[in-house]
């Protein structure tokens, strides 16, 4: 990746995540300021019905996916203003940078899996990079601690920047530690939710992918959330979105081009869980269902347990007869698999997935290759 100096206005590089046919380019500011992107002769502003916004702790700039990939650099620019009034407002700085772009389109991809940085940022960020030859970035939840303040928001989108320096794509998936405090009902305005809803799909290349959310893990009314919770209705609705998923699988995951499917989730909902995460069993067994006998992805990515391993089709973690290989990846902290944090690099092909998790150090603490197509 190249080297960009940065203004001081940007806390971090931007962060593009796929959002439908979009990307949705997140720059966290270090002072109060206006933004907008330059794509080729197209100048996309973060405005709020024509006022361009200053206010906020994050920009958010949708740009049409099809013209960035086809464009393959974006200019951000920016400026800033000591204070905002009503009439003449002083700038006190105008100016731009531009980035490189590099859409996916790769024959045999590779990205980084990332979850349960748990506010360790600068490690996560180390162990990401120190995968060579990126395509993209799955951020899978539970980056912050907890929903508490809003640096813990924003810390999600420091992370994604600072691995893809904004010259590759990424997706964002909620973790259930997400939920956790006073800012996790601000996520729709602080995160890449399509149209606010943290369930969806994403298309990068021949790479197509959906995204569930499990939320929790415990029951709603558990002591420990105290009474803020409706997790069971939203996964309600998550099945209702995966059943009219498959009645729109042309445009799908059968649509022309796509030649890997894959299913992101924070929680490893397909997986057995000791009380009082024993949860919502005839709900998950519905989605497997789905994923099994129509949706058909060649593995599913989790996090949530702390734990780098595979669980294949047919052994014993495979409690809903998924069918489907599930690589989980995510260890915070140092302990028996690893030295500090660390995820997992995969390389996709028609023939396998290659799997390797690596902590921040760069140092490689196993590999695992899966052929497409096998059983446990």
């Amino acid at each position: 990746m190249s080297a960009v100096e940065l203004p001081a206005v940007f806390r971090a590089f931007p962060a593009v995540y796929t959002v439908g046919t979009d990307y949705h380019i997140f720059i966290v500011p270090a002072t109060r300021a206006v933004m907008w992107c330059r794509v080729g002769d197209k100048v996309y502003r973060d405005e709020a019905n024509g006022v361009m916004r200053s206010e906020c702790p994050v920009h958010r700039i949708v740009v049409p996916a099809a013209e960035l990939d086809r464009a393959g650099s974006y200019t951000v620019g920016f400026r800033t203003f000591k204070e905002r009034v009503p009439y003449y407002n002083k700038v006190v700085e105008e100016g731009e940078v531009s980035f490189d772009f590099r859409p996916v389109t790769a024959e045999e991809p590779k990205f980084y899996l990332i979850s349960d940085v748990h506010s360790h940022i600068e490690a996560g960020i180390a162990a990401a990079r120190a995968f060579e030859g990126l395509d993209f970035l799955i951020v899978n939840g539970d980056i912050h601690n907890d929903s508490a303040t809003l640096e813990q928001m924003l810390s999600d989108h420091i992370l994604a920047g600072n691995i893809t320096r904004g010259e590759i794509p990424a997706v964002f998936s909620r973790g259930n530690h997400d939920l956790r405090g006073a800012w996790a009902e601000k996520q729709p305005e602080l995160a890449p939710l399509p149209g606010g809803c943290s369930c969806g799909t994403f298309r990068l290349g021949p790479v197509w992918g959906v995204i569930l959310d499990a939320a929790e893990d415990k029951p709603d009314e558990f002591c420990e959330y105290g009474g803020v919770n409706c997790c069971h209705e939203f996964r309600l609705r998550e099945t209702a979105f995966l059943r009219d998923l498959v009645d729109r699988k042309s445009s799908e995951y059968e649509a022309p081009g796509v030649k890997y499917r894959l299913a992101v989730a924070h929680i490893n909902f397909s997986e057995p869980h000791k009380p009082p995460f024993d949860i919502e069993y005839d709900i998950y067994a519905q989605w497997c269902a789905v994923l099994r006998e129509k949706i058909k992805p060649c593995c599913c990515l989790y996090g949530h347990v702390h734990r780098n391993y595979i669980t294949m089709p047919g052994t014993e973690r495979d409690i809903f007869d998924l069918g489907i290989p599930a690589i989980v990846a995510g260890v915070p902290e140092p302990g028996e698999q690893g030295t500090g944090f660390s995820g997992a690099g995969i390389a996709l092909s028609q023939k396998a997935i290659d799997v390797r998790w690596i902590d921040q150090s760069g140092r490689i603490l196993g590999e695992q290759r899966i052929e497409r197509g096998a059983k446990g």
